[in-house]
């Protein structure tokens, strides 16, 4: 079975917190508190190990809330190792209006982060990568990080004979495709940082994927929220529409399709099938709290619904 790891430079605790109907400028009380170990790779650490997929979280964290993190994460049995630096690891608001199924995120920066905690990073990712068969480079870079790093860590992965999905976005997603990562994940504006235009409509996301495809990555998967994704691999484009579910968050649900098609991918599994894992474990994660991972038994309930259409 496929070891999946996955690298978290900015990772969080996600506080959601729910209420009835936001006000702004006024009065707001919780219904409910719930916190997760969280950041982008962090998430899909999590949904792996839930569905039973051999997975590692390599992350960076900070003070008392990053030592909080990491506890979590081992209460969890998700093997975990970190590089610690100066600072505290951030703690990401997440506000879920129930009544107008409305979510509005309030993200801090995260602590900076020195050379020298990079190269420790690298040098960790140099030591374990040769273990691994794929590795899941997501999320947001802290402070002090160049915007070339990404790209570091998809060579040191390759190096080692490990592929790298990268899922990221400005300067780092533009630096990061240089180095030839195996996946990328762009939503529609991510896709427009590369491309310089934001793509609309079906025809518009057929041609996004197949100019990012010609980029130098092997796979590419643009997701567009309730609207699924695109994928392109060898000229092969495949369009995919999730069965609608009963929406409670829209946090996480990007990292879900990423571990779903990643899962897919590590397994042999072809483009089309891939896409509707990718698709199923995305709507999956929509009908949970916060950022819980979504039950492997969803997933296998809502992938023969997903409807995969071929355009190239």
């Amino acid at each position: 079975m496929a070891v999946i790891a996955t690298i978290t430079l900015n990772p969080s605790i996600d506080r959601t917190l729910e209420i009835d109907r936001l006000v702004v400028g006024g009065m707001n009380r919780v219904k409910s508190k719930i916190d997760h170990p969280s950041g982008k790779g962090i998430n899909v650490s999590r949904d792996l190990h839930l569905w039973g997929c051999p997975t590692e979280a390599l992350t960076v964290i900070g003070g008392s809330s990053g030592r909080w993190l990491v506890q979590a994460l081992k209460e969890q049995s998700i093997p975990v190792d970190f590089v610690e630096v100066a600072g505290e690891t951030r703690i990401n608001i997440k506000i879920w209006a129930a009544a107008e199924n409305l979510s509005t995120e309030v993200n801090e920066p995260g602590p900076t982060v020195s050379e020298r905690d990079l190269e420790e990073l690298l040098a960790k990712i140099r030591a374990k990568a040769s273990r691994w068969d794929w590795v899941v480079i997501s999320g947001s870079a802290p402070p002090g990080t160049p915007p070339d790093f990404y790209a570091e860590i998809v060579k040191a992965a390759r190096q080692q004979g490990a592929k790298a999905a990268l899922d990221a976005s400005g300067a780092y997603l533009r630096e990061g495709i240089k180095a030839g990562p195996d996946l990328i994940k762009p939503n529609e504006t991510e896709a427009r940082d590369i491309l310089g235009w934001e793509p609309r409509d079906k025809a518009e996301a057929v041609r996004a994927v197949e100019e990012l495809n010609g980029l130098g990555v092997d796979c590419v998967m643009l997701t567009l929220g309730k609207a699924g994704g695109f994928v392109c691999r060898e000229g092969r484009v495949w369009q995919g529409i999730p069965p609608a579910v009963d929406v409670k968050t829209t946090v996480g649900c990007g990292d879900a399709a990423l571990a779903g098609m990643v899962w897919a991918l590590g397994r042999g599994k072809d483009l089309e099938e891939a896409l509707a894992w990718a698709m199923a474990a995305g709507a999956a994660a929509a009908t949970t709290r916060g950022t819980e991972p979504p039950e492997w038994k969803l997933v296998e309930e809502l992938f023969p619904k997903v409807n995969c259409i071929r355009h190239r």
